[in-house]
């Protein structure tokens, strides 16, 4: 036998030996890291369910500005899906879309990485000290052949510095937000159509008691105005609030009507006529004494934090039950904020 031919033979001898090495190797691949955050399960949660947020920690968002993004389904939940495209090999293009969730838990995505195939990401939540443990984790099936399993090899050294750059991001994200946990916050997001609404405009500290006063005096002006211009009442009544800051609160105590008064309103009246707001609103149903309500308040704005909402105007509570005939702890509020 020739020299050439016994090196083919070596060398076919080596391949050999190495593709049998390879197919012994682990076909599915799993790479994972965690750290603590300083912040309630719930606002961790959000932040990770959903893509609205996930480009202000996302390890690759940085790499390349001009990749381009587009979203499908709900705006969280299962279906929730982002795709990009980037010409930067690190980022590459491709598309996740939530395939599980247990709120305030775990959170489950499929990866489509194109050539690079498909894993499953997860984030997995549990309580650490007074903050959250964040664990990120990927698997992958390197497939049938061995070089994919080689490449299996270099899994956690190619990804696990991008996870640990994401978890830092994620951390300084959620502890820049309101502590104010909303775990048992049961919110709507909807949309809303404008209506005619006969208004009293109030002003007044923030005492419950006061609010009260304030209240039944402009409600009562309200009514006057409609029983004097014989206007239909078509819902509950509402408060919208204007201002709330340290210095008190104003708002307007509002019924719906089915339209005005058959002559303008002199601007200087106690009572006005104008339309409600028109558009989308994350709604609260709310039940019990409205000296709850500063505290379902709270817990709304941390929400909107996490979740990445701006305000789109005045929040309005809707008296759905007659405090004059229903128990305080059944009273029955509709909360209702605008949103962007």
């Amino acid at each position: 036998m020739g020299i050439l031919a016994k090196f083919i033979v070596v060398i076919v001898a080596i391949v050999a030996l190495l593709a049998g090495i390879g197919m012994l190797l682990p076909r599915q691949v799993h790479v994972e890291r965690s750290i603590v955050i300083d912040a309630p399960a719930a606002t961790v949660y959000v932040l990770v369910d959903g893509f609205k947020q996930f480009n202000k920690w996302s390890p690759w968002a940085a790499l390349d500005p001009n990749t381009t993004y587009s979203w499908e389904g709900p705006a969280y939940g299962v279906g929730a899906k982002q795709s990009w495209e980037s010409d930067h090999k690190k980022v590459g293009s491709g598309s996740q879309e939530i395939i599980e969730v247990r709120p305030y838990e775990m959170v489950k995505s499929h990866l489509d990485l194109g050539k690079q195939r498909v894993a499953t990401a997860q984030f997995t939540l549990s309580p650490e000290a007074t903050g959250t443990k964040v664990t990120w984790g990927l698997d992958s099936d390197m497939g049938a052949g061995p070089i994919g399993r080689y490449f299996g090899l270099m899994m956690d050294r190619m990804i696990g510095a991008d996870y640990e750059k994401g978890l830092a991001g994620l951390k300084t994200l959620a502890e820049s937000l309101p502590k104010t946990d909303f775990a048992d916050l049961a919110v709507t997001p909807g949309t809303v159509q404008s209506v005619n609404i006969a208004y009293a405009s109030a002003q007044t500290s923030k005492q419950t008691q006061a609010i009260g006063d304030a209240m039944g005096a402009a409600f009562t002006q309200v009514v006057a105005f409609m029983k004097a211009h014989k206007l239909t009442r078509l819902g509950a009544p509402i408060a919208i609030y204007t201002r709330w800051d340290d210095a008190g609160c104003a708002f307007d105590a509002a019924i719906p009507v089915e339209q005005g008064p058959d002559k303008p309103v002199p601007p200087g009246a106690p009572v006005q006529v104008k339309q409600t707001y028109e558009g989308k609103v994350l709604k609260i149903v709310f039940k019990g004494p409205n000296t709850g309500m500063p505290a379902i308040q709270s817990k709304l704005s941390a929400y909107m934090a996490a979740r990445g909402y701006e305000s789109a105007g005045p929040p309005w509570d809707e008296y759905v039950s007659d405090p004059a005939t229903t128990p305080l702890a059944e009273l029955k509020t509709n909360i209702y904020q605008p949103v962007k």
